[in-house]
């Protein structure tokens, strides 16, 4: 069919966060099996997507957190390949219960001075990882929205009101 759409894939990611830790899993499955990455995955249909990235954590690592529980952290439009991106975050008060599974083969709750950056499976993510890194230690929040092509990664950044104290 000459006429076909071709659409843009929507995945999920989502930063679990204690304090100014996040949870990583070590990947088992492709790509990139053995390295560490931020739970996440492929949207579904007739999901939203605080729903799809919910379900994938909890498939990942057995971990329940609810999609209210969750704030947009980036918007990431991969042109090359295709896929918009769209990542959250959540704040948790103490380790949860969780369990390894097929698609994690360990989980770790890693500071951004603990975590191995050169066993991260993704290393175009570093620029955002960083900034969520810095989010957790200053307390202030933001949003990223941009694009990736084959000139480079094009950001803007677009900091969240701050909730009076």
């Amino acid at each position: 069919m000459a006429d076909a759409y071709k659409n843009s894939i929507v995945l999920v990611a989502i930063y679990v966060c204690i304090g100014e830790r996040i949870l990583w899993i070590r990947r088992g499955i492709a790509p990139q099996v053995g390295k560490w990455a931020i739970p996440g995955g492929y949207m579904e249909q007739g999901e939203t997507p605080e729903q799809a990235a919910c379900r994938e954590l909890l498939e990942e690592t057995c971990i329940r957190v609810e999609p209210d529980d969750l704030t947009l952290v980036s918007v990431s439009t991969l042109l090359h390949m295709a896929q918009t991106h769209l990542v959250f975050r959540c704040h948790l008060d103490s380790q949860p219960e969780s369990q390894t599974t097929e698609e994690a083969l360990e989980l770790g709750w890693f500071a951004e001075s603990e975590l191995v950056w050169d066993d991260v499976a993704f290393p175009s993510v570093e620029p955002q990882v960083r900034q969520v890194y810095s989010w957790l230690a200053s307390g202030r929040y933001g949003i990223r929205i941009g694009f990736v092509n084959e000139k480079g990664s094009h950001y803007k950044h677009y900091e969240l009101a701050r909730t009076p104290s």
